[in-house]
């Protein structure tokens, strides 16, 4: 009896272990293809969301062809920072508004940042 319990001691503790060390569960999703339709002001507005242990840990906008003084107020806007942290479902619920100056090209930033998490919320499952 004492020898079955140390063993499951044992492989409780290798269990925990192995647990502490994981590494965290994260993904990247790039908008590049699936988002090619969405049209801003110049042309596509590709989005890459990084997603770790089912949080939002980065929202960044790829290479496009937006006027880039529109542009930097998009990326200067909550747009892509009011999703960090949050889960995947918490980040879909979010409203983003688009940004004054800017509305083609963050309207546009908006609709690849919600593909990108209907893309991610499939890889998390």
């Amino acid at each position: 009896m004492k020898r079955a319990v140390i063993i499951l001691l044992a492989v409780a503790v290798c269990l925990v272990a192995a647990a502490a060390g994981a590494k965290p569960k994260s993904f990247v999703v790039n908008t590049t293809k699936s988002g090619k339709a969405v049209m801003g002001f110049a042309g596509t507005t590709p989005v890459e969301i990084t997603v770790t242990d089912g949080r939002i840990e980065k929202v960044v906008a790829l290479p496009n062809s937006e006027t880039p003084s529109y542009f930097q107020k998009v990326q200067e806007s909550p747009i892509f920072t009011k999703l960090i942290g949050k889960t995947v479902q918490e980040a879909q619920a979010i409203k983003l508004d688009a940004v004054s100056g800017a509305t083609f090209s963050s309207k546009a930033v908006i609709e690849n940042i919600q593909i990108g998490l209907k893309e991610a919320a499939k890889k998390a499952k």
